[in-house]
């Protein structure tokens, strides 16, 4: 067995590895330390080597382990894609079952004990524990992608603790469900009033959540995540192309038609959770789509006129998630359209260029009345035609002209201020540190070169002294 470039090759004879004993001759120090003798073949044997928990395929001499990983890395990203789409479809079959099943029994088709209702909310069951399974089966599949990347051998060695907590946070979210029969609790409503109620509002209207799975779906299909080049430029950059950093570049992207989805998600989901509780735990007439509609829609743009409010607990928990929602929404919305109305790097470059020009313009008028205001009071002053009031007047026009002037000025010089941005701080940084270099560069040469004259002005110095001595014993 010979390992080569990571590989454990199957040879015909096993290899035993010796300390050679190389005290002796001098000769001899050059001989490896190691001596790889043969012995006698080993049959039955076959060594396979693993990566991340699964086998590698056998590979040529000039096979390389990189391009190996890198394929299965590939492999094991499609099939966590095709996990996710798995877990997409049975999340929104369960969430249409649950609706339907909801619906009938609002609009008193069915009640939860009839064999409808069993059969529903059993296959409800089942695409849960399937979904389950996909969970369990996602998170072991990016362990074994954690591996990989990291070139170890077992996947439990980069298992975390936050991993963990996020298996059995998911796990806990898409396991709620209604369950099939007609279960029910005691409840006391906000006006005191007892009665025994089924748990299969709360219980669909949490199964809910599970729509947190298209943003996972959307993710996985997203052209950043599928990109090759986009993920090994963001190997190199240290950047971990995840939900966030997809998220992140839609709201860059097409913000408008992000935020539009979200909130219109969240308003239909909203509705129809209110509506749920409100005729499950308060019986009453105004329990409509177009009432609850209003109510959340006050509630999601925190107006609240009053007029309707959420009569049962549920209700309520719902309309302050609803606020919560809708504040986020609109600080989004807000932050969004501040970015649309904002200019552009060049429209404000052109908006300054013309502001210049209008207020060059005006700084040119005010220079020349005050020009040909002075010229007025120096020809009144020199001839006694005008009164004093006439004179007054003129004085009054020099005066607003040179404050015209001045703030033409003023103004001129922030424009200058308002027009210098951070591009152009970090050209002129640059610039300056080119600038720089350069003039270090010409101090070493001009250091280089006075060191060199110093070497040869000693040199002279020192073949003057032999001339001199020279001349001095031949004189004797």
């Amino acid at each position: 067995m010979s390992f080569y470039g990571g590989f454990y090759k199957l040879t015909s004879a096993t290899r035993i590895f010796r300390l050679h004993d190389w005290r002796g001759s001098e000769s001899d120090m050059s001989t490896p330390l190691f001596k790889d003798e043969p012995t006698k073949p080993l049959k039955g044997i076959k060594m396979v080597r693993m990566y991340g928990g699964l086998p590698i395929e056998k590979a040529s001499g000039s096979a390389k382990l990189l391009g190996h990983r890198l394929e299965l890395r590939r492999k094991l990203i499609e099939r966590r894609r095709w996990i996710v789409d798995m877990e997409f479809i049975l999340a929104l079959m369960g969430i249409v079952l649950m609706i339907i099943e909801t619906e009938l029994v609002i609009a008193h088709k069915i009640s939860q004990s009839d064999t409808l209702s069993i059969c529903l909310k059993s296959t409800i069951s089942a695409t849960t524990v399937i979904l389950l399974i996909c969970i369990c089966w996602y998170y072991y599949i990016g362990a074994i992608i954690k591996a990989s990347d990291a070139g170890v051998k077992e996947w439990q060695s980069v298992v975390t603790t936050w991993t963990w907590v996020g298996l059995f946070t998911e796990l806990t979210v898409c396991a709620v469900h209604p369950i099939p029969g007609d279960i029910r609790i005691q409840y006391v409503s906000p006006a005191g009033d007892k009665k025994r109620v089924s748990i299969d509002a709360v219980l669909s209207i949490l199964m809910m959540s599970r729509l947190y799975l298209i943003a996972k779906f959307a993710v996985v299909h997203s052209r950043l995540l599928t990109d090759t080049s986009t993920n090994s430029i963001g190997a190199l950059s240290k950047i971990k192309i995840n939900s966030i950093f997809v998220f992140k570049a839609a709201m860059s992207s097409s913000p408008s038609l992000l935020l539009l989805t979200v909130m219109m998600t969240t308003f239909i989901v909203n509705t129809w959770a209110m509506r749920t509780c409100e005729i499950y735990y308060e019986d009453g007439e105004d329990n409509t789509y177009a009432e609850i509609m209003w109510l959340v829609a006050t509630t999601f743009l925190t107006i609240g006129y009053g007029d309707a409010v959420p009569r049962s607990y549920c209700g309520r928990y719902i309309s302050v998630c609803t606020g919560i929602m809708g504040v986020g929404s609109t600080a989004l919305l807000v932050a969004v359209l501040a970015r649309k109305l904002e200019q552009s790097r060049e429209e404000k470059y052109v908006f300054h260029m013309v502001s210049r020009i209008q207020i060059e313009k005006r700084r040119k008028i005010a220079a020349a009345n005050v020009i040909k205001a002075t010229l007025k009071l120096w020809i009144l002053k020199n001839s006694d035609i005008c009164s004093e009031k006439c004179r007054r007047h003129y004085e009054d026009q020099l005066k607003q002209s040179i404050r015209s002037l001045r703030k033409a000025k003023n103004e001129m010089a922030h424009v200058g201020d308002i027009t210098v941005g951070l591009l152009e701080i970090s050209e002129t940084v640059n610039r300056i540190g080119e600038r720089v270099d350069i003039i270090t560069h010409n101090l070493d040469n001009n250091e280089y070169k006075t060191s060199s004259l110093e070497a040869r002005l000693t040199n002279i110095e020192g073949m003057l002294d032999e001339i001199r001595t020279m001349l001095t014993i031949k004189g004797n």
